[in-house]
């Protein structure tokens, strides 16, 4: 394949022949119309995309496990950023391949089970305190994200704050 050409792909959910869902890395079906289209190379590279992404999907369901779990409530502010962490580090892994993953954002919504706005959070929670050890772990998430975004106020203390009234 030419050498700067970038080629979108989108993980789609597809049912195997015995009927069975799975994730699956795809392209658009005009590329196999191009005239340098080599197949053998596109589904190595389709394969070695979906391996990263396969492995991002299970670290982010296990964080999430952590997260959702009573037990981590002194560490949890730090499970965010590693969240954010591990989707910022994915994406550097694959800034240089000729294959882009279209979509992010939304296959995760749909592969982890976590909210669009919880992702882009933790991602942007990362962006702006790229190195973890200044973090203050006796802070909440809720705290930092309310520096960023300005007045944020989490669900729970909104209930909190109109049982009141």
């Amino acid at each position: 394949m030419p050498e700067n050409i970038m080629i979108p792909v989108q993980i789609r959910r597809v049912k195997d022949p015995d009927g069975r869902e799975r994730l699956k890395a795809t392209v658009p079906m005009n590329l196999v119309f191009e005239k340098d289209f080599d197949a053998i190379w596109l589904e190595e590279e389709l394969k070695k995309l979906e391996k990263r992404y396969f492995n991002l999907v299970d670290r982010l369901k296990h964080l999430l496990e952590l997260l959702r779990s009573k037990r981590q409530k002194k560490q949890r502010v730090l499970l965010y950023w590693e969240f954010g962490d591990e989707i910022i580090r994915f994406v550097e892994q694959n800034k240089d391949s000729p294959l882009f993953l279209e979509g992010l954002t939304r296959s995760l919504v749909r592969d982890i089970e976590f909210s669009d706005k919880m992702i882009q959070r933790c991602k942007r929670f990362r962006l702006l305190y790229p190195d973890a050890s200044k973090i203050d772990r006796s802070k909440s998430f809720n705290s930092y994200v309310a520096t960023f975004e300005g007045g944020y106020i989490s669900k729970t203390r909104r209930r909190k704050k109109h049982q009141r009234r």
